[in-house]
């Protein structure tokens, strides 16, 4: 039960009475897809991919056809998230909207003295996503994502805007793509008196992809950087898809608290595509999964 609690100030801002600016929606930093979680985050560049244009909304711009996503997130404790991804292009460039909530249900209110709970309340971090990318070359896209967001913690509440900036750089050197972002630059009303900044993230990333007759693989690097903070990540991850039908991947990702190496699987029949994550925790936190179903029309 102190791990649920210990999670719902983590991943949301906490209600004190304080002042000054700190960084709060942490929701913002989860790994919401499968395929996200399942590479460590390492995929800052990946033309054309729906799964992945929350670490790059430059990722949007090449895709050609259009798509669907739902997944559902099983975090430790009792938290969950829930995220849909709809994209279609255009001849002016292509449009994803995206819609993710995180949740905590029933964490206890304690009084002042030691007993049982006196009851308890929900937390929820949702947030609302417009994705716009394009090509400006063959071998430069751009993208931008203006995101609405609404936090509630117990009876407090909060709103705010954010934006997500991107670029793609396609080098000639064959199978090679580059890849920036800076995202969730943005902030919330205050809670109570505190202002809560958003988790802004700049990120680095190189993707490399080759084919061997029936086999690709992909293999991709990219370090991150939390605006304002001390914490940096350097990441790899790593794809490999056999006949376009079956992959497996992997990832590990470096300056986590809690966790480092994650894996997956997808599934492509036709136009349906079903893929999964593992992420295991340590110090005995857990194990946290990530599924999801999406259709490419």
């Amino acid at each position: 039960m102190k791990h649920k609690i210990l999670f719902a100030f983590i991943f949301l801002p906490a209600i004190v009475l304080s002042q000054g600016t700190s960084r709060g929606v942490s929701s913002l930093k989860l790994p919401t897809t499968p395929f996200i979680g399942a590479t460590g985050e390492s995929f800052v560049a990946d033309p054309t991919a729906l799964p992945s244009i929350l670490l790059n909304p430059a990722n949007l711009a090449s895709r050609e056809s259009y798509g669907v996503m739902f997944s559902h997130t099983e975090w430790i404790q009792d938290v969950r998230t829930e995220y849909l991804s709809i994209a279609a292009p255009f001849s002016i460039g292509n449009l994803s909207l995206s819609i993710g909530n995180t949740g905590i249900d029933d964490i206890p209110i304690h009084g002042d003295q030691p007993g049982p709970a006196l009851g308890s309340f929900n937390s929820q971090s949702t947030f609302f996503q417009l994705t716009y990318g394009i090509n400006l070359s063959e071998s430069i896209s751009i993208g931008i994502a203006p995101k609405y967001l609404y936090e509630k913690i117990f009876v407090d509440e909060a709103t705010g805007w954010g934006i997500d900036l991107g670029a793609l750089y396609v080098p000639s050197i064959d199978g090679v793509t580059l890849g920036f972002a800076l995202t969730n630059l943005g902030s919330l009303s205050a809670f109570r008196n505190e202002t809560t900044d958003l988790p802004s993230q700049l990120r680095f990333g190189s993707t490399y992809s080759s084919q061997l007759d029936v086999i690709s693989f992909r293999i991709a690097v990219a370090y991150s950087s939390e605006l304002g903070t001390s914490f940096r990540h350097l990441s790899i991850g790593s794809e490999a898809t056999y006949n376009d039908a079956v992959s497996v991947r992997f990832g590990y990702g470096t300056g986590y608290e809690y966790r480092d190496f994650s894996a997956g699987i997808g599934f492509h029949y036709s136009i349906v595509i079903i893929d999964y994550a593992y992420i295991p925790f340590t110090s005995q936190m857990g194990n946290s999964h990530i599924v999801s179903i999406g259709f490419n029309f």
